[in-house]
Formats: C-alpha cells, sequence, structure tokens
C-alpha cells in the first residue's frame, strides 16, 4: 500500500485544516483574554505584574460645556468695511488731504479743520522737514525733533491709527537732510572746494548711492510703520541738477538704484514704500508716486511719462494739488488741509 495514496492525501488535508482552526481560535482566545487582562496590568519599579484585587470603577469624563458668549462673533456689513494698510492689500486710488510741516506748527487749527471733514479716507503728514528736524519722537540716534507740539501730533497720529478708517501716509524728504549731512559728512555731496552742496532753502544734500543714507531712510520707515503709518513716501527722490557737485557715474541710474535697494531692504514690513518722483526708472520701484502740480496741463504728460513703470496709474499717481483743475480726476489727489507753504 502506498503511504502517500489519494485516501491519505485527503484524510491529511483534513487534519491540516482542523489544525489550522484549532491555531485560530487559540490566538483570538489569547488575543480577547490579553485585552480582557490589561486592565490588570501594573508597572511597577521596572517589573509588570497582575494585580486581580484592584477595584476597577468606571469614571464619567464629561466635556466641560462652552459659552458661546465667550466667543463673540462680529458681524461686518461689507459695503462699511475699510481696508487699509499692509502691502498686501489692494492698491485704492487716494482722495484725501496732506498736513504740511508749517501747518503742524498750529495743531489747534488741524485739529479743528479735520473736524469738519465729513470722511477722511486718506491723510498725508510730513514727519520730517527739509533741514532734517523729524515731527516724531524718533528713535533714531542723534535724531532733531522740530519746535512743535509732538504730543499733540503723536495724539492725533494714535488716534486715526486706532480707529482703522484713514489711510495714513508718512512724507519724509529724502535727501533734502542738513541735520544727518553735517553729522555725517561723508553721506553728503560735496564741492571740488570739499565742502557740502547747499540748496537755494540753504539745505545740505545727501548721497544718494551712499550705503548708509539708504539704510538712514530705511531706518525712518521701519519707525513710522511702529508709529501706525500704512505708507511711506521719500520726497524729493532726485539727484540735484548742478554741475558743481563732485559725483563720479550716472546720477539718474544712482537714484533708481538707491529707490530699489530701500525698497528691498524694506520687503517683508507691512508699510508701503513710495516716491516724489516723475522719474520712470524710480517709478519701477515704487507702490506709488507722489507729485506736487498746480497746472492740470501737466497731467496727461506726467501720466504718459510713467505709465510704462506702473500697472496701475490711477492708483499709482498721486497729485499733492490744490487746484481744481478737472484733469486731476481719475487719479489720487490730496489737497492742503490748510493753507501754509513755508518749512521749518
Amino acid at each position: 500500500m502506498r503511504i502517500f495514496s489519494y485516501r491519505n492525501k485527503l484524510l491529511l488535508r483534513r487534519i491540516l485544516v482542523i489544525l489550522a482552526v484549532v491555531a485560530a481560535v487559540i490566538l483570538v482566545f489569547c488575543v480577547v483574554r490579553f485585552i480582557y487582562l490589561q486592565r490588570y496590568l501594573v508597572f511597577s519599579s521596572g517589573t509588570v505584574y497582575f494585580d486581580y484585587d484592584q477595584e476597577l470603577t468606571y469614571e464619567n469624563l464629561e466635556q466641560p460645556q462652552l459659552d458661546v458668549s465667550d466667543f463673540p462673533i462680529e458681524m461686518v456689513d461689507p459695503e462699511e468695511s475699510v481696508s487699509v494698510g499692509g502691502s498686501d492689500q489692494e492698491l485704492k486710488t487716494l482722495s484725501g488731504y496732506y498736513i504740511t510741516t508749517a501747518m503742524m506748527q498750529d495743531m489747534t487749527a488741524v485739529n479743528q479743520a479735520l473736524e469738519e471733514v465729513e470722511s477722511l479716507s486718506a491723510l498725508l503728514l510730513d514727519m520730517k522737514s527739509i533741514y532734517g528736524n523729524f515731527y516724531f519722537a524718533s528713535p533714531l540716534a542723534g535724531a532733531n525733533t522740530a519746535s512743535a507740539d509732538l504730543s499733540a501730533i503723536a495724539t492725533l497720529i494714535e488716534t486715526l491709527d486706532r480707529e482703522g478708517r484713514t489711510y495714513l501716509i508718512a512724507r519724509v524728504p529724502a535727501f533734502s537732510d542738513s541735520n544727518f549731512a553735517l553729522a555725517n559728512q561723508s553721506c553728503g555731496l560735496p564741492l571740488s572746494s570739499g565742502a557740502l552742496w547747499m540748496d537755494s532753502n540753504g539745505c545740505y544734500w545727501l548721497n544718494p548711492a551712499d550705503s548708509d543714507v539708504q539704510d538712514y531712510l530705511v531706518s525712518i520707515a521701519q519707525a513710522l510703520s511702529e508709529l501706525g503709518f500704512d505708507e511711506v513716501v521719500f520726497d524729493g527722490f532726485y539727484f540735484p541738477d548742478s554741475q558743481n557737485i563732485v559725483f563720479e557715474g550716472d546720477k539718474q541710474a544712482a537714484v533708481a538704484a538707491a529707490a530699489q535697494a530701500i525698497r528691498e531692504k524694506l520687503e517683508g514690513t507691512p508699510i508701503r514704500v513710495s516716491f516724489g518722483s516723475s522719474d520712470a526708472n524710480v517709478a519701477a520701484s515704487a507702490e506709488r508716486v507722489y507729485l506736487a502740480s498746480e497746472s492740470g496741463a501737466e497731467v496727461a504728460g506726467i501720466v504718459e511719462q510713467l505709465s510704462s513703470s506702473l500697472e496701475n496709474p490711477a492708483a499709482q499717481v498721486v497729485f499733492c494739488t490744490a487746484s481744481r483743475d478737472t484733469r486731476y480726476e481719475g487719479y489720487g489727489i490730496l489737497r492742503p488741509l490748510l493753507e501754509s507753504d513755508s518749512e521749518s
């Protein structure tokens, strides 16, 4: 008789199946028993043992009830919301007023005029004079403050920033700064005699290509951002047209490079960077360009000159003017809050 006959093979297969079923049952039993006995496991001093005498009780852990009043939801009407500040916001065509350093000599008149304004969507303030005097408590070392009511100016800025409905713009003369030039003469524009160049207002100017000058302007912008300003305008952003100034290289290219460097150094900060310039190369690095103009006949030519560098001229060109000429309409317009022209 053959050991592995068909009958024997069939019997062996049945035995294997039975053994597999028995092994599976034993495995399931062991798993269930292990899960059941887990509650009696005790870990102590690096050893593990079963304690069947411990009392096991069920504890009902109820989730704490949240009071909805602790999480108020404020419903905002989209028609009433105002988007101001932040470089990630869409640029809007500006309409508002500007306050010069001369106007700030009488903050009582400024506050009275602002109370009469029905809707103040944008306000520009001159925060440094052409001589380098600051109209705020500047944290910069050696900074000179102007002879004005700085506390009243600070209160105005704080109030407008807290209300959040007014787009705040700080205007700063970029390169006209006698104080900084005298304190850092290597940063000024030299004459062949070695003296510093001075303009018709008796102001010394800074060298746009100097990295220390650029860092100085960046520091001013950062300080203004901390005060609550949404945008800074570096005004007079050009190289003086004088043959007496000793400078090697392309003056116009140096100014454009300075604008780009300042813009790059302020990347990542919440304040927008704009320039007071009609140079298309400078405009290429600007959020907006601000121009003083009282002749509506200039508007078309200025816009055409800048349009190649601006994606949205209607929002990016801002005229600071007292004129009511309709040719300014369609672009940003800031008008003087008070009648005053002189600098301090």
